[in-house]
């Protein structure tokens, strides 16, 4: 549940606070009394959204010196006092602004103010579709002179080598030339224009002993993207066995690379044929290892397995491998 903060600048504001903060799950509000600034500052590095009642430019000027990325900056929402107009301010497509205005809208009984270009033209949103396709943008900069182009042109041109994406929105156009695409959706996007996307594909299976920490567990990490080769830019998710559902280091480790985590049983664990086997693992959890299949069946599909590309490897207290999706 993506956590919410509201500030109101003045009292008559307040109202419509906490009717917003009694309608929205997950919303806290802030207090206010040492300056709209200073709130804004505090809640800007601990909250997904924030919904400020107020005048459009205080919350401007408040957050023009925090802002970074539409990918790291929560999203904000500007309400008027009287809840009349909830405006989309800042990162509407990935962080949600889009969305939560037109709740808060509802929730006030005034209008969603919705001013991004694609919304308004009616063509795809570029960065909202590559986050839904479970893609990495390589290059962020390109996003909107790419999106510009979409709405200039009408569509854009799609290049990928292998059928990562098997459907596309109608105003995207797949390409056989990748010299001539405006997007390169590859494992290694070696063009020199164009928006470049890494498809999130690879999957890593985590054994581990009780207790590990999230620093074991980001030191196995380092190891395999530095001495394994594996771009941490096309990992989809990471999973082990469910005894291990409440390992706090890999939990930690999924939350700071933002990673979906999976648990597997020991049937399906066992169910997977040809990965190495460990008399000492068996003996401990019934399993014979874990990280080689939590591996494959978290890149396995309906009607594809997972085919391993980084064989087990031993830590002191982690053992991880990892498998990609078939195509």
């Amino acid at each position: 549940m993506p956590k919410i903060a509201i500030l109101a600048a003045t009292s008559s504001g307040r109202e419509i606070a906490l009717l917003l903060n009694k309608e929205l799950p997950g919303s806290e509000l802030i207090d206010t009394t040492l300056g709209v600034r200073k709130a804004l500052e505090t809640a800007w590095h601990s909250f997904d959204s924030i919904i400020c009642v107020m005048a459009t430019g205080i919350a401007v000027r408040c957050v023009s010196g925090l802002c970074r990325s539409k990918y790291y900056d929560p999203c904000i929402v500007v309400v008027d006092e009287r809840g009349g107009h909830a405006i989309s301010l800042l990162s509407g497509h990935i962080g949600g602004a889009n969305l939560l205005a037109e709740k808060v809208a509802e929730i006030s009984g005034g209008t969603a103010v919705i001013t991004t270009a694609s919304d308004v033209t009616g063509h795809t949103a570029v960065d909202l579709w590559a986050v839904e396709a479970n893609l990495t943008v390589v290059n962020p900069d390109k996003i909107a002179s790419t999106s510009a182009k979409l709405i200039q042109q009408g569509f854009l041109k799609v290049y990928q080598p292998s059928d990562f994406i098997n459907s596309f929105p109608k105003d995207f156009h797949p390409c056989t030339k990748q010299q001539d695409a405006d997007i390169v959706i590859a494992l290694v996007p070696d063009t020199e224009s164009g928006l470049k996307l890494i498809p999130r594909v690879r999957y890593i299976g985590f054994g581990c002993r009780r207790g590990t920490t999230i620093n074991e567990f980001r030191q196995a990490i380092a190891d395999l993207e530095t001495q394994d080769g594996l771009d941490l830019r096309s990992v989809g998710g990471a999973a082990s066995i469910d005894l291990k559902n409440d390992e706090q280091g890999l939990l930690e480790l999924a939350a700071l690379f933002n990673w979906p985590l999976r648990f597997f049983t020991k049937e399906q664990i066992g169910s997977v044929p040809g990965s190495e086997k460990s008399e000492i693992v068996h003996r401990k959890i019934g399993v014979f290892g874990v990280c080689e299949s939590a591996a494959i069946l978290a890149a396995s599909g309906k009607n594809q397995s997972g085919r391993l590309i980084i064989k087990k490897r031993k830590w002191e207290r982690i053992t991880a491998a990892v498998a990609e999706t078939k195509y």
